[in-house]
This record gives C-alpha cells, structure tokens and sequence, in this order.
C-alpha cells in the first residue's frame, strides 16, 4: 500500500483547508491532528476526515467559524462550536481545562453544537505528555448505530470515551466506542465483503448477524460493548455520554434535528491529591508490576493501551504513513478537483 511522509499529508490536508476557505494556522491545525491520528494507526478515523471534509466544509462546517465561550465558572467551562470544526473546539476545550486543572486541581470543559471530532485519543496525548489525567467523552445527536439494550431501532451513536494518564514509557491511552466496534471499522468490514467477529449486528427484525452490512446499508444496528451477553456495560456507559450532552445544552439522541457532536472533556491534575512525584513514582511501579506477568503462549509482550499506537506512530516517521489504494486515489481525485500538487508515494 502507498505510503506519505507525514510532512507532505499534513501540508496537502493545510492546502486542501486553506481552498476550502480556512484559515492557515487552523488548516494546519486540523490536518495535523487527521494525520497524526492515521500515523498512529486509527484508520478508520485518520486521514479519511481530510477527504470528508472535502464535501463536508460549507455544508455541515462552516470554515469561518470559531467556538465560543457560552458559560465559565470556576473549574468548568461549556463552549458552543457554532458549527465549526471539531478540532478547533477541543483545541480550546483542552487550553481551557488544563489551565483550569493547574488552577484548581480538576477542570470539567463541555462543549455542543460541533462537528465531527474524529480520533479522540489524539487529542488527550499533550494533556498526558503535560503530567495530567484525562478523560473525553463523545456523542453524535443524530446517528442510529446502536439500539438499547432489549429493543431494535437505533437510539444512540457509538459514542466513543478516550481515557489518558502518563506512563513511565509515555501516554497511557485508551480510545474505544462504547459499541462493539465503532461504525467506521463497520463500513470497512462491509465494504471488503468480511464478517464481524462475532454476531454483534443486529438486522432490522433484531435478529443477530455477524453481517456488518446490515448495520451499515439496511438500517440495522450495532451491540454495545459486551455484546449479547453483556452489553449492559456499554449501554450505560453510552447514556452517561447523553446525559453529558444534555448537562452542556447539546441535544441527546435525537434524528429530527440535524447532525451535531458534543463532547465534554475533563482533566485532573494529580499535584492537587498526592502530588506529580508521588504519581510518577507509583505508577511506574506499577506498570513494571503488571508487565512482569507471565504470559500466555504467543504473546511477545505485555502492553498498556497506546504502546501499539506508539509504535505505529514511530514506523510511520521513519517510513511515511500507509494508505489504503481507495483513499489514495480519492485524494488523487480531490487534489485535481481543488488544482493541488497530487500526493507522492514515497518509494517502496
């Protein structure tokens, strides 16, 4: 598969904004963030958001607009995104609650009325890096991937939640959906012709399938996470991220309005409780503690959350960053649409 230096991604995703209508520093903002997600291996939430925003801007995005501060009390604050892009938002959620966070010990930031914000891991490994814990949380109002628990028709979107703290060997980071899957790795198990890996699909009789295609064509339906059996875990950790978006003035669940996300981030600075040194201290025992275990027969090595995405990132420095053939020819098609330089493979 064709492979990009991660330089020449992110200034095609900068020039592609900038034709679009955004500013400089934003654009390259943006395509940083789309691309430094793909580098670290999350595909399904990478660099593809480059190529949506090429139909989205002027449409569901309004390339003008910036988030706006509707509330701000001590340790709290609650944006409004105006329709803007996502990653400006939790630019100014993250600035906003680490600040807050070094001030009070904790900060909460909600935010509503964004677009979509892609990869939420990314944006929680400069809070990590800064010594700080961090949690996000996401919702789209009017997708219909997931039923609740016992019913058939779709009431929630996959509603992801990222999880951070540093670690003796970097960021510890947990990104997952709080669906067995998140729907892009949904469509992508459709488009190759595959099954899920289970029967984790839900047909619009509510009978169960290992078909991802009726979840992604006939208006069928996602479990959450643990499944038949256990689903019950996601689902409430799905209707904490509504209630979220309602506690920030965003909408909860609700496919007669338009598409809109929310999200709600909160950073905890662990100086204000046993202190940094303290933390470091105890957490790099631990770590060692659980990577000392034995292992099952064929594992190479104990990992936390973020280690594979690491090593991603650091093959994709040295190497560029792997693109399916589709989406680099649809960055082809894009290129030549807007008059920009095509993408150079670099060499096998």
């Amino acid at each position: 598969m064709p492979r990009i230096s991660v330089e020449a991604l992110t200034a095609f995703g900068t020039a592609l904004l900038v034709k679009k209508g955004v500013a400089e520093a934003d654009a390259r903002h943006i395509a940083s963030v789309a691309v430094l997600t793909e580098a670290r291996g999350v595909s399904t939430h990478g660099t593809v958001a480059l190529a949506n925003f090429d139909e989205q801007v002027g449409r569901d995005i309004d390339p003008a607009a910036r988030p706006k501060i509707v509330r701000e009390k001590g340790a709290t604050a609650l944006l409004d995104g105006q329709r803007c892009f996502g990653q400006l938002c939790l630019r100014l959620a993250a600035e906003l609650a680490v600040r807050k966070a070094r001030e009070h010990g904790l900060a909460m930031v909600g935010c509503r009325n964004t677009s979509w914000i892609a990869g939420l891991g990314t944006y929680l490994l400069p809070v990590a890096e800064q010594g700080l814990l961090g949690q996000l949380w996401a919702q789209s109002s009017s997708c219909k991937d997931c039923a609740p628990v016992g019913g058939i028709d779709g009431r929630f979107s996959t509603n992801p939640v990222a999880l951070a703290f540093p670690g003796p060997d970097g960021p510890v980071v947990a990104d997952f959906s709080t669906a067995v899957m998140s729907f892009g790795r949904a469509r992508r198990l459709a488009a190759a012709g595959k099954r899920g890996p289970a029967p984790v699909f839900l047909d619009p009789e509510g009978h169960l399938t290992d078909d991802p295609q009726v979840a992604v064509d006939r208006d069928g339906t996602l479990l959450f996470m643990g499944g038949e059996l256990e689903g019950y875990k996601g689902y409430a950790f799905s209707l904490w991220s509504e209630a979220l978006a309602a506690m920030g003035g965003g909408s909860a669940n609700n496919p007669e309005l338009p598409g809109r996300q929310n999200f709600n981030l909160t950073v905890i600075d662990p100086e204000a409780f046993a202190g940094n040194d303290y933390f470091r201290k105890e957490m790099g025992r631990f770590v060692a503690h659980v990577k000392s275990s034995r292992r099952r027969a064929g594992v190479d090595a104990i990992r936390l959350p973020g280690d594979r995405a690491r090593e991603c990132f650091e093959d994709s420095r040295r190497r560029g960053v792997e693109l399916t053939p589709a989406l680099f020819e649809r960055l082809g098609a894009i290129a030549a649409k807007h008059g920009l330089a095509p993408l150079a493979a670099l060499p096998a």
